[in-house]
């Protein structure tokens, strides 16, 4: 097992072996493109996780590159971190190299990845991951004589598991849902998990089975594709938002996150769908309360929100190359950043050039239009989230996140029929309307 740091802009790893040097690193691409389970145990990222990684050997490593003949390279570096630290958006560490093997050109690119155990993406994105690879085999494919590196064999943290209020019945779940204190200045959003285990990220974000994003890449295609076949259902949308709450609708990865402004609605969301482990046992549901700024609960027609909902229009590569840290009037001068403006232009003609860079990187609550039914009968609202934007779990978001595990899920269900909680309720229309009546009158 080892850490890899890939980065663009790689200058600052070309130093003298031997001697201790300081840097910062991006913390939403940190554990991009790592196996699920190792990200499970980051989760959230503390002090003694971070000094896991002082134990494992680390490779430095530029993007992809060519040289001026076209021989694709890459510049890699091996050596240590330590001293890990999360400060703000950034992760701050100190490394030291102890061999620099310079420009490696890539005969089989192929061979290279799987030595890595890279994916095709990742070949060109800056991010850090940890590999559950042989190191010394990875170190065949830059050199026919690898060094020896000491690997310490190390099971990965164990995750903290904090003790989370458990419900059985309705009842309960209102007597705490009713003594949340919700403090001056932040506003509160539920959201319900069928099963406790998944993730609070929009689908646009979920990976596959090696770490790397199913969708991300490929977001700006996804997007125009459905625009071009299926125009006609956007012509009433006003925004990029509009597009992307009817993309979500119907089923194409956003990055938006369906929440809610009524914890019975992300209860009975939470019980509708029983989920089973490997033995056949009921796993337990979950609440997710969210907290947040009054000053990041938009509305629709924000411009900050145009900003970033018109992010899926860019290209990965645009989307990649756009420096966040940049000043204002600088970024706002780029090429991309100009690509950007006119995409929000289309919506706001009377936009300036004054996107602010740290606007894009935000997850913003957001209160569509109530351009559907169904959007009325669930309280609903969004999370969207930005480029780079620190997830939740990570425990370093802007974002407040408590949980409450549900148990005994159908007799909750049957509770909140009582109440009017049913799928008739929260997807009005004539197809759960006719369920729930055959429901109710089915002879046993």
């Amino acid at each position: 097992m080892f850490s890899l740091l890939m980065a663009g802009g790689d200058a600052v790893w070309d130093v003298q072996p031997g001697v201790p040097h300081n840097d910062t690193f991006i913390l939403s691409r940190f554990l991009e493109y790592t196996d699920p389970s190792i990200v499970t145990s980051f989760q959230p990222i503390s002090v003694a996780n971070l000094a896991y990684l002082a134990q494992l050997p680390a490779v430095f490593m530029s993007e992809l590159d060519r040289d001026l003949h076209g021989q694709e390279h890459f510049r890699i570096r091996l050596g240590r971190v330590s001293n890990l630290s999360v400060v703000g958006s950034e992760i701050h560490y100190t490394f030291q190299l102890s061999h620099n093997f310079g420009n490696v050109p890539v005969v089989n690119r192929e061979a290279f990845r799987m030595a890595f155990r890279m994916e095709k993406f990742e070949l060109h994105r800056t991010h850090w991951a940890i590999k559950a690879a042989d190191l010394a085999t990875a170190l065949q494919a830059i050199t026919p004589q690898p060094p020896a590196i000491a690997v310490p064999v190390l099971n990965p943290p164990q995750p903290a598991q904090p003790a989370l209020p458990i419900v059985d019945t309705l009842q309960e779940f209102m007597t705490y849902v009713l003594g949340l204190v919700e403090h001056p200045g932040e506003e509160i959003f539920y959201r319900g998990h069928s099963d406790f285990n998944y993730r609070l990220e929009p689908s646009l974000f979920r990976r596959n089975q090696t770490g790397g994003y199913r969708y991300l890449p490929k977001e700006e295609v996804m997007v125009r594709e459905l625009l071009s076949v299926q125009d006609a259902q956007f012509v009433r949308d006003r925004s990029m938002l509009d597009r992307l709450v009817r993309m979500q609708h119907f089923g194409l990865p956003t990055r938006l996150l369906d929440v809610s402004s009524n914890p019975l609605v992300a209860l009975y969301f939470c019980c509708s769908e029983s989920k089973k482990d490997q033995a056949g046992n009921e796993l337990d549901g979950e609440v997710v309360i969210l907290r947040a700024p009054s000053a990041d609960v938009l509305h629709f027609d924000s411009d900050r929100v145009s900003c970033i909902s018109n992010l899926c229009l860019m290209k990965e590569e645009e989307a990649n190359r756009m420096d966040l840290t940049l000043p204002r009037l600088a970024f706002n001068g780029t090429a991309d950043a100009i690509k950007l403006l006119h995409f929000i232009k289309r919506e706001k003609p009377y936009f300036d050039n004054r996107i602010e860079p740290s606007d894009l990187q935000k997850i913003v609550f957001v209160r569509a239009r109530n351009t559907h039914e169904r959007m009325v009968s669930q309280s609903g609202a969004f999370l969207l989230f930005g480029k780079d934007a620190i997830l939740p779990e990570t425990g370093h978001s802007s974002i407040s996140v408590s949980r409450v595990r549900i148990r005994q899920k159908n007799a909750i269900l049957a509770q909140l029929d009582k109440l009017n909680i049913k799928a008739s309720t929260i997807y009005p229309g004539i197809e759960k309307a006719a369920s729930d009546i055959a429901k109710k009158h089915e002879v046993a």
